[in-house]
């Protein structure tokens, strides 16, 4: 290569970087425009307020939508990994409710099947205490019987210990709130 070549070459990477930098400067004004034009509108209009936190802060947010609409544009989110097993030491399962029961040794791990963020921890009737994560493909999985090691709103990997099961422990999948038929493993 050339001094002409590299001194161009060098040139179109500097008037690149500067035009990312103009485009996230830009993003970034219109952020903040819009959050101060919100709060201003808030302050002088209680319905817009109550609509705001009714509509907006109060409601589950599902984090697929965001998921679809970045992978359109990047990889980002994209992994190329195969789903994984709930646990390793399957003793045997059953078909159970709208799920699965799968039947465990004592402290059995319970490894999470796809990634996702954890949307509720806490008693489900005939689940006991249950992990909700919502899917990063828009899927509800339900581990019921388990005795969680994560916490509230943490995003997990995919093959992370979620918890432990004792005997027994029970997987449902759910697609707008509708049980999917899962695979035993």
């Amino acid at each position: 290569m050339t001094y002409e070549e590299y001194k161009n070459k060098k040139s179109i990477n500097l008037k690149h970087n500067k035009n990312l930098l103009n485009n996230l400067f830009n993003k970034l004004w219109t952020v903040i425009v819009w959050s101060l034009l919100i709060i201003i509108i808030c302050n002088y209009s209680p319905s817009f307020k109550s609509f705001l936190v009714n509509k907006v802060l109060n409601s589950t947010f599902d984090f697929s939508h965001i998921n679809k609409i970045v992978n359109k544009f990047t990889n980002v989110f994209k992994k190329d990994i195969e789903t994984l097993p709930v646990s390793k030491e399957i003793l045997k399962n059953e078909k159970y409710k709208d799920g699965i029961k799968y039947y465990v040794e004592d402290d059995n791990n319970v490894y999470l099947k796809d990634s996702g963020i954890v949307t509720f921890i806490g008693e489900k009737e005939g689940y006991n205490n249950t992990i909700i994560i919502q899917q990063s493909n828009g899927y509800y999985a339900w581990y019921g019987n388990v005795k969680e090691n994560i916490k509230l709103y943490d995003y997990v990997e995919s093959g992370t210990i979620i918890g432990t099961a004792d005997k027994e422990y029970y997987y449902v999948l759910l697609k707008d709130d509708k049980p999917v038929e899962s695979t035993n493993s």
